[in-house]
This record gives structure tokens, sequence and C-alpha cells, in this order.
């Protein structure tokens, strides 16, 4: 029986690598191979040891909840919007699950297969996205690029694929300074390449200033000096592509109508929030309701609907003040986590957690479905105990 749920596990992590970057319907799958083993290896490990992470991650989900229950008849479909939970329980019981798999069942050849897959299939996603911006068809999808300038991978969002492109950037980057090549060296190497490609080509500027976060967390990990080294030699070449390069020019200084426009966004969620600064308007339903919000306190782009454009204020309009304490929390306590670690996770770790703060105030990269399967997957994984071999695998 234990055997059985252990392949199902692998088999969870496998489809996750598979699919995160290709389909949100095959990393759902991932999910309802994870929940059985998960239920049950949370339920027969003893001595738990519960990360402050994971307690505050329990506790925005009791906030969540609340969230819903005091908005009940204000929201359209309550339900679904309680069901949302599912991306963070899932990850919360797969933990024991993950670290059994880890303990007693995964040879190296099973964790280069994972590393591979993901790699590969994310690869592929970039690959096809750059051929669909150059030629206006996207050969994997069959169908014209979700963009005519914006590089999308297999997403139909440029916005989505380019925060979470950015993600995967740090990641892989991490590994190669950390010279932890768990795969071959060439295989990682390209894959990096790919992925920074496909960020910059996004040209998210949010993903973009996500990966700088991530690179100089890294470097702040392993050395201040070279940190500061790096942050000056960032900022002038970033001054000089802002003087120098058009596109750069135009994306963060002439886009004046998209920076308005997320002002907009801030100012309707703080407005929302001290409306109903106690549970706030209940978890996903700020979005349905910003364009009242804005039109009642005459805030710019009334038309505009939307999310809040950022993980903390959304959490805020939606959860209220608890709400987001309780969110603020699990980013800050697991980013101290990752500084705390100084093996394999704590290198990659930091960076990812970083990036993932920093460039989650530009969008709301918290309520991505395709985003959140990453997000919770890697924090499902950093709470993994290493030892031994595994330390380095």
């Amino acid at each position: 029986m234990k055997d059985i749920l252990l392949k199902l596990t692998y088999a969870s992590l496998f489809v996750l690598a598979l699919g995160t970057f290709t389909s949100v319907s095959i990393s759902a799958v991932s999910h309802i191979l994870l929940i059985i083993p998960g239920i049950y290896f949370f339920k027969s490990t003893k001595d738990k040891k519960y990360s402050w992470s994971y307690k505050y991650l329990f506790l925005m989900i009791l906030t969540i909840i609340l969230s819903v229950i005091f908005n009940w008849s204000d929201m359209e479909r309550p339900v679904k919007n309680l069901m949302k939970i599912k991306y963070f329980v899932i990850p919360m019981l797969g933990v024991y699950a993950t670290q059994k798999l880890n303990d007693v069942f995964l040879k190296d050849k099973s964790r280069r297969i994972l590393f591979y897959t993901f790699l590969l299939s994310t690869s592929i996603a970039t690959i096809s996205g750059l051929i669909a911006l150059k030629s206006g068809f996207n050969p994997l999808k069959m169908k014209a690029a979700c963009h005519p300038t914006r590089a999308c991978g297999l997403y139909g969002m440029y916005m989505t694929y380019g925060y979470g492109i950015s993600l995967f950037s740090v990641l892989v980057w991490s590994l190669i300074l950390s010279k932890h090549y768990i795969v071959n060296k060439y295989a990682l190497w390209t894959s990096a390449l790919l992925g920074l490609i496909g960020t910059i080509f996004s040209y998210a500027r949010g993903g973009w200033i996500g990966l700088a976060a991530g690179i100089g967390a890294f470097l702040f990990k392993k050395n201040i000096k070279m940190a500061i080294i790096a942050c000056v030699i960032g900022v002038a070449t970033f001054g000089i592509a802002i003087k120098y390069n058009d596109k750069v020019n135009d994306m963060f200084l002439k886009r004046s109508g998209s920076n308005q426009q997320r002002i907009a966004f801030y100012q309707a969620a703080w407005y929302a929030f001290k409306e109903k600064p106690v549970f706030g308007w209940g978890y996903r339903n700020f979005e349905p309701n910003v364009s009242k919000i804005k039109k009642q306190y005459s805030i710019p782009y009334e038309s505009y609907g939307g999310h809040a454009h950022n993980n903390l204020l959304e959490h805020l309009a939606s959860t209220g003040f608890i709400g987001f304490i309780v969110t603020l929390l699990f980013f800050g306590s697991w980013l101290f986590e990752m500084y705390r670690r100084f093996d394999l996770i704590g290198w990659i770790g930091f960076p990812f957690v970083s990036s993932f703060i920093i460039s989650g105030q530009f969008q709301y990269t918290f309520g991505d479905g395709e985003n959140l399967f990453l997000i919770m997957g890697f924090w499902m994984i950093t709470q993994l105990k290493l030892s031994g071999k595994s330390n380095e695998a």
C-alpha cells in the first residue's frame, strides 16, 4: 500500500514537472494524484514538526474561509471561491508524502528524470512561444500567437507567462551560480538561456524586476560585497538601456497608461479595504467589484476591471487586515527559512522567494492558477528536510 502511494506521489511530481508551463489541466492532475498519498502520510507521520511558513499558511487558509463566510450572500459563487483553497491545502498535505518519497523511495535517476522533465517541458513551451512571436502562429497550440509583440509560451496570457518564466529563470540560474549541476550542465545552461530569453521577450516589467531581485538575493546570501557591485552594474546597465534602447524606454517610461491603470487598481484595493477592514470583500471577490468601487470613489479607469495587480493588496482587499497580516507573515517566514538554509534548497529557495515577493508587487501571481502550481509546488519542496546524498540531489 505504501509503495503504491509513494508511486502516486512520484507521478504527481512528474505530472507537475510536465504541466507547469504547458497545461493547467495537466497540472491539475498532479493535485488529484497527490490527495490520497498526502492524507495518508499526513495522518501516519508521527512527531510532526511544522515550520513557521506552514503554520502561517494554515492561518492564511482560515482567513480565506472566514472572508468567504462573512461575504457569502454578496458573492456570486461563494462555493467556487472557497474551493480555491485547494491550491494551498493539497501542497500542505503533500509535504509529508514528498518527504517520505525523498527519504525511502527516490533514487538519483528518478530525481534527474523529474528535473529533466521540468527543464524540457518548460523549454519547449518557451520555444513555441518564441516561434509564435516571430511568425504569428504557435505550432503547438495550432492557433495564432496570443500577442503580436510579446512572448506567451503556451499560455494564453503574456503576463502570466512573463512572471512565471521569470521565476523559472531564477531557479535555474541559482543552480548554475551555486554550481549545483544536478543534471547535465549543458542542459541546464540551455534551459537557463531559454528562460532568460523568454523572460526578456515577454516584456513583463515586473518579471524583469523579479529576475534581477532573485539574482541579487542569491549574491546577497553568497557575498554582500559581490551583491553591491552587481547592483551598481545592474543599475548602470538599466540606465544605459533606458537611454539607448527604444523598447526598454517605452516599457518603463512611456507605458504611462499601464502605470496609471495599476495605480488605479491599488487605490481601489485600498478603498475596498477601508469599507470592509476585518474580513474584506471575500476571497477572489475583489475583482468582480472593482468597477463599482472605482465609480463610487471616482477612481480613474472605471471600466477597467481586474484584480489588484499586487499580491498583498489583493489579500488586503479580499480577506481584510487579518488576512493581509497572515499572508505577509507567510511570505516573510518562508523567505527567512530559505535565508537560514545553506543546503541546495536554501541556495535556490532564497532567490526564488525574493523574486516571488518583489515581482508580486506588480502582478497578482498568488492568484494565477498557472503560477500557483509553480509557487506552491516549490513551497512544498522547500519544506523537505535533506540529509546525506539527498542534500545534493
